[in-house]
């Protein structure tokens, strides 16, 4: 029987070291070179932070819009008070005369009826349609405030009287400077609390004498002025007023003989 060979050294020495790396393989994982440590993720540009520079231009001009609006509304709302001829400043001629009081009357409305005024005589405010006369007449008894208002606003300047203490002689006086002469008309005027008084839309003197300067400076300083006239170039002729005139407290809104007297503006 035939004997078996035993192994070479050489292929007992190839086993052990195929074992041998067999066995080293999972300690060589083990001990091996760690893996790369996970970098930090740098700064993108999602997260940075960056300048709204479109919301800040779009607020910008919103502002800048909306100021302008402003600006624009209030430059217009001057301009318009600037513009009416009811509210105009007080005219420096009529300032300088000494006792000249200004009041503003944005009210010119045609009213029927007795109204109710802010000041005595009156200066302004709604007033009849209809005017009076006011080409240089001279009424012997008092009119009604609301027509009298009326010539006032196209430019008429009014002087009434206290018929218990003006004096006859300076009654005369003002019936002289008066008569005939466009743009002006005289009257008595009730209760009145000085001898002599006049009126222009917006302005009003009270005087003692009809020999005062002033009388004179007021009239050239605002009869048919342009500046302190609402309805400047309107007429002061109404024949049917002066012919039959309104009595106080008692306002005529058409010509009381049943005329064809004017009524507009």
């Amino acid at each position: 029987m035939a004997q078996r060979k035993p192994p070479t050294t050489s292929s007992a020495s190839r086993k052990t070291s195929a074992s041998s790396a067999t066995r080293k393989t999972p300690a060589a994982k083990a001990g091996g070179t760690r893996p790369p440590a996970k970098k930090k993720p740098g700064k993108s540009i999602v997260n940075q932070k960056q300048t709204p520079w479109g919301l800040i231009a779009t607020t910008a001009v919103i502002v800048i819009f909306a100021v302008g609006i402003v600006v624009f509304a209030v430059t217009q709302h001057k301009d318009s008070s600037s513009s009416n001829p009811y509210t105009q400043p007080e005219l420096a001629d009529a300032k300088a005369i000494a006792g000249v009081t200004y009041k503003k009357e944005p009210d010119h409305n045609h009213v029927e009826g007795v109204i109710k005024y802010d000041s005595t005589p009156p200066v302004g405010g709604n007033h009849s349609q209809y005017w009076a006369d006011c080409t240089g007449t001279v009424y012997s008894a008092p009119i009604a405030n609301e027509n009298a208002v009326h010539m006032l606003e196209h430019g008429a300047i009014w002087i009434t009287y206290n018929a218990k203490t003006l004096p006859a002689d300076q009654l005369a006086t003002l019936t002289k400077l008066v008569s005939g002469k466009d743009g002006l008309a005289l009257s008595p005027y009730p209760d009145l609390k000085s001898p002599i008084s006049l009126q222009a839309w917006g302005y009003q003197l009270f005087v003692d004498k009809a020999s005062d300067s002033r009388i004179q400076e007021f009239i050239s300083a605002l009869r048919y002025n342009q500046k302190t006239t609402p309805e400047y170039g309107a007429s002061c002729s109404q024949p049917t007023f002066k012919t039959n005139p309104s009595t106080f407290g008692h306002p005529l809104w058409t010509p009381a003989s049943g005329g064809s007297g004017a009524t507009m503006p």
